[in-house]
């Protein structure tokens, strides 16, 4: 089975006089996600993944799935305009395609995401984001980072993304350059999600509704 985080984490404090700069901070900003992503992967359990802890709220595991895709749909889709990790055809036919990203979609077509794959198949199409994403950052540089993609136009040939209710959710990242795109959306976004998912996960344990994993 192929480890599912691939790409070695790495922090400053390991390495005696490395030079730091816009890039190298991205990188953790990245690296910070994917671990959180998959370290709730791991520790929750299967039962956990389609429960929904209060009214109103999305199931545990469609936070989880949304935040593995929009990391890989932000540097496949919106920087390059190249197909997804997503797109494979594993996961085409495990991850409802009429759910894009997750942004901007209703609530029923969210759970049905959360019905068609497991924590464990998320697990896997993570590690397969991280090892594309990790070999394409390993190409830029400062001055690629500043470099303002075409966001929208690569939007066009795929099907749903351009619907307004999904547009809406990420309109404002156009015209913005590629670090502020990742600090957003990869970075700050995913941490908002961490910290919803781990109050929800919370509420749902204090009411002994499931076990949690050893």
């Amino acid at each position: 089975m192929q480890e599912p985080l691939a790409v070695k984490v790495t922090y400053p404090a390991d390495y005696d006089g490395l030079e730091m700069n816009g890039t190298a901070v991205i990188q953790m900003l990245l690296n910070g996600s994917f671990n959180m992503l998959q370290e709730r992967l791991e520790a929750m359990t299967d039962e956990e993944w389609g429960q929904r802890a209060l009214p109103g709220t999305s199931k545990l595991g469609f936070i989880l799935w949304h935040c593995a895709r929009i990391i890989d749909w932000t540097v496949h889709c919106a920087f390059q305009g190249v197909p997804e990790v997503a797109d494979r055809a594993e996961w085409r036919e495990r991850f409802a395609p009429e759910a894009c990203y997750g942004a901007g979609i209703p609530d029923a077509l969210a759970d049905r995401v959360v019905d068609s794959t497991s924590r464990t198949d998320v697990a896997l199409y993570l590690g397969e984001v991280k090892i594309e994403v990790g070999e394409w950052f390993a190409r830029q540089n400062d001055q690629t980072l500043d470099a303002v993609p075409p966001m929208k136009a690569n939007q066009a040939g795929r099907p749903g993304y351009l619907d307004p209710s999904v547009w809406a959710e990420v309109a404002d990242l156009n015209g913005l350059p590629t670090w502020q795109i990742l600090a957003r959306p990869c970075g700050a976004h995913i941490r908002r999600h961490m910290g919803e998912y781990d109050v929800l996960l919370q509420a749902l344990r204090s009411r002994g509704v499931v076990t949690p994993r050893a």
